[in-house]
């Protein structure tokens, strides 16, 4: 697997995983070009994806301000969501703990805190925690809850001793 920055050849494959991050699995996927698939769509430059050996997107992350937003920082700043999805036959393989875990790392060069909504019976939920999130409180819907996961800034001691 490899995990590259999404490309402008992407966006369909980006439009899929929206869907998907849009609904439980048990449910129907909105349309392509439903409000709220589109709401969650990734500014340019925000969006990781995975592939495998040939080169056949697995999954996307990426953050966006959601609004109104689900938490705001110690400033008021609204705080960026996490948005994640990997095609139905290749979860439970690594592909979305890795896919998180590169996305907090670029998102640490842009913020300290990144926060998602889960339904309560999104079998992501566990993953999320996994990956380093915690309870914030209430989300989005009669299920949802927020969590965020505390994001560290490189360094320019990192920087420079991770190149000596």
């Amino acid at each position: 697997m490899e995990l590259r920055h999404a490309k402008p050849q992407d966006s369909a494959f980006l439009v899929e995983m929206a869907r998907l991050a849009c609904t439980l699995e048990d449910r129907p996927l909105p349309s392509r070009d439903a409000s709220e698939v589109l709401a969650l769509l990734p500014a340019p430059d925000a969006a990781i994806v995975a592939t495998d050996d040939d080169g056949r997107p697995l999954g996307a992350a990426w953050w966006h301000i959601h609004e109104p937003p689900l938490l705001r920082d110690a400033t008021g700043e609204p705080v960026p969501e996490l948005v994640m999805a990997v095609v139905e036959g290749e979860r439970r393989k690594g592909i979305g703990a890795a896919l998180v875990d590169a996305l907090a790392e670029e998102a640490a060069k842009h913020f300290s805190v990144l926060a998602l909504n889960v339904h309560i019976r999104n079998p992501a939920a566990r993953l999320y925690t996994r990956t380093g999130f915690r309870v914030a409180g209430a989300g989005r819907g009669w299920f949802g809850v927020a969590l965020s996961r505390a994001l560290e800034r490189p360094s320019i001691s990192d920087a420079t001793s991770s190149h000596g």
